[in-house]
Order: C-alpha cells, then sequence, then structure tokens
C-alpha cells in the first residue's frame, strides 16, 4: 500500500510543502517529524574542507549494500553511525537515527545537513522513498561520487599547476631590482627582502584569501541560485550540469516509473534531483504542464534543458505506453554521452590551463632575468676587449 510522501522542491525556496503518492518507508505524520526534520543552519566555512567524494562513496555504497541484504533504513543507519568512515558523516548519521525511527522520510533528514548531502543528494533519495527503491538509488549516488574522487587528483594538480605561477611572480619580478645596487649586493638583497615582506607576500596572502572567501561566498545557500544560473549559462560547464541533471533525471523517472508511480508526479520528484537551481525550475515546470493535463511531448517541446533525443524517445514512450524500457535506454545512454563529454572537457580545459600557466611562467621568468642577461652580455663583451 502506497503511504504519503511530503515533498519539498527546494529546502531555500518559499512554498508550502505537498503531498504526493508513493511508496515511502515513512510517514512526514511521525510523532517530532516536523521538528526533527527541521532545516539547520548552514556552515559557510564547510566549502574549505568538505567530505571528500570517496568516503561519500563509500558511505552511500555501505548503505546500499545493507538496504539491498533486507537490513532496515533504521539498522542501516544505526550501523553507518557508529562506524568511522569520516567525523562529519557518523555524527550527521546519529543525528537522523531517532527521528527515523519515529517514521520521519530519510530525505527530510539528509536536509538537516545541506553540507553533507547536496539538493541533487536528497532529490534522489526522495525518489527512492516514493518508489522503494533506496537501494538502487544509494547505489547510483555512490557510482556518481565514484566518479568525482576519479577526477579529483587530476583537479586538484591542475589547480596548482595553475596557481603556481601566478605566485611565483610577485618573488621573480622584482629580482632584476638588485643590479641597480651594484656594486653594494648587499644592499640590494635588503632591498629585495624588504620588498617581499612589504609587498610580495602581503599580496600572496591576498590573493589567498580572497580565493578561499570566494569559495565560502559561491556555496552560499543564498548565492546557489545565482551560481547555478551563470554555471548554466556558461558554453562548456553548462553542457556538464545539463547531461549531469538530465543522467539523474532519468534515474529517478525510471525508479518511479517503475514502481507505478504516475508520469505527472514522478517528473514532479525527478526535477527535484537535477542539482541545478536552473535546471530543476525547468523540469518543474514541464512536470507542472503534464499534471495540467498536457501531454508529455507537448510539456517537453519547448524544454531548452531536455535533448530533443530524449524529447523524441520520451514522446514516443508515451504513445506506446514503455516507459521502463525507453528510460533504461536513455539512461544508459545519456551516461554514456556524459562520460565522453566530461573526457573531451577535461582535455580541452586541461590544455589550455597548461598553455596560460607555461605562457606565465615564460613571461614572468623573462622579464626577470633580462637584465642579468644583457649584463653578462656587457660583461662578456667588457672582457673581450
Amino acid at each position: 500500500m502506497a503511504r504519503k510522501y511530503t515533498r519539498r522542491i527546494d529546502p531555500t525556496a518559499p512554498g508550502s510543502s505537498h503531498t504526493v503518492s508513493g511508496s515511502s518507508g515513512a510517514t512526514t505524520g511521525a510523532p517530532g517529524g516536523a521538528q526533527m526534520g527541521r532545516i539547520s543552519a548552514e556552515n559557510p566555512f564547510y566549502a574549505l574542507h568538505p567530505v571528500s567524494p570517496g568516503r561519500l562513496a563509500l558511505y552511500f555504497d555501505q548503505f546500499s549494500q545493507m538496504l539491498h541484504a533486507g537490513v532496515t533504513m533504521h539498522e542501516a543507519l544505526s550501523h553507518l553511525g557508529s562506524r568511522g568512515i569520516d567525523g562529519r558523516l557518523r555524527r550527521a548519521t546519529e543525528q537522523m537515527v531517532e527521528p527515523i525511527a519515529q517514521g520521519a522520510p530519510l530525505s527530510e533528514q539528509m536536509a538537516r545537513f545541506p553540507e553533507l548531502f547536496p539538493p541533487h543528494v536528497r532529490g534522489l533519495m526522495r525518489a527512492g522513498e516514493a518508489s522503494g527503491r533506496l537501494d538502487t538509488i544509494t547505489a547510483e549516488i555512490a557510482e556518481e561520487y565514484r566518479g568525482q574522487q576519479r577526477r579529483a587528483w587530476v583537479i586538484i594538480l591542475t589547480k596548482l599547476w595553475f596557481a603556481l605561477p601566478l605566485l611565483l611572480i610577485p618573488f621573480i619580478i622584482p629580482l632584476p631590482k638588485i643590479l641597480e645596487f651594484n656594486p653594494d649586493l648587499q644592499a640590494g638583497l635588503d632591498w629585495y627582502f624588504g620588498f617581499l615582506l612589504r609587498v610580495s607576500l602581503p599580496l600572496v596572502a591576498g590573493v589567498i584569501m580572497l580565493y578561499l572567501l570566494l569559495k565560502v561566498v559561491i556555496n552560499l545557500r543564498a548565492v546557489r541560485g545565482v551560481r547555478d544560473r551563470l554555471a548554466y549559462a556558461t558554453p562548456v560547464a553548462g553542457m556538464l550540469v545539463r547531461q549531469a541533471a538530465m543522467e539523474r533525471y532519468l534515474i529517478a523517472l525510471e525508479a518511479l516509473i517503475g514502481a507505478g508511480v504516475q508520469i505527472q508526479e514522478a517528473m514532479s520528484i525527478a526535477a527535484e534531483a537535477g542539482g541545478n537551481t536552473e535546471v530543476e525550475r525547468q523540469m518543474a515546470e514541464i512536470a507542472r504542464k503534464v499534471r495540467n493535463g498536457m501531454p508529455v511531448g507537448a510539456a517537453l517541446a519547448k524544454a531548452r534543458v531536455i535533448p530533443t533525443d530524449v524529447k523524441q524517445s520520451l514522446e514516443t514512450a508515451e504513445r506506446a505506453g514503455s516507459y521502463d524500457r525507453t528510460l533504461d535506454t536513455l539512461r544508459q545512454w545519456t551516461r554514456e554521452k556524459r562520460s565522453m563529454a566530461t573526457k573531451i572537457a577535461g582535455i580541452g580545459g586541461y590544455t589550455l590551463l597548461l598553455l596560460i600557466s607555461s605562457a606565465i611562467v615564460g613571461i614572468a621568468v623573462g622579464y626577470g632575468y633580462k637584465l642579468y642577461i644583457e649584463s653578462m652580455i656587457k660583461g662578456t663583451e667588457k672582457w673581450l676587449e
């Protein structure tokens, strides 16, 4: 028997919750559910040291294995809360155990910890609750985090490669000034080290602080909408954002349709798994049109976020009544397309960063040693005379 499931479009957006049909492991009418489901204040400094994708992958992978083996959600969370995968994950899980035992939805409890469980994770978990396929959904979340972990070291090394020359410039540029104090080398060195203390080191420290502050600001809940719209509108980044959102959308939609949830409600819930506020807005608008009686094909016609191939396939599936087969094929196709696009974008992006950073290093070093080379040439000419 399907239970009532409370869904929130976005914990940051105004509006009241509404109820949809679906199979869930809990009811929101449980004692203390409203109080314990309250969203916590977000720690803005979490962005400086987030939980690694590898640990999150392990967390959701273990969760999926236990659910697949028939362990109840409460028992699985109790087990995860007693293990030391990560201190923050362990503490958050411990705080979710009691409300879950009282019947609160897991996705609502995860909303209390937005730094650990971003919107797309909570959206997928809602789809898992509504479809009764949490084991499958958590396995998909674990797989996505594994992919992020595989790319994490490459991203870190790229940042270091690009940041190192920028940080070295304030130390290289003033070096030629030492020659102006010739033959008093000591005076030149004194001036150089004084310049480092007065200008170079404060400049480097300021750049680092500005970078850290920017990381905090762009991850604030209040700024998320602007950040997501900019990411959506950026040519290459926007393509990757849309492909990732589409894969999650199809994962959620496949689970919901397979569990017998009506298409209009399935599309409403799946819209929350996009992971980008602009994508979620467009998908929610599509779901609203379908809920108001518009055919799926017509609702998708003007949706920019949905690729043409997906639109045509879903329209065909609506007419043929074969959503299960179509969604499985589309999910596999979208995953392969996203993987290929990520590789191509990564290679192109890393190549561009390599060229830019190499050019910066070349200019800085060339300028810094220009006077030294000229001095050597003049010294050689004088010696030959």
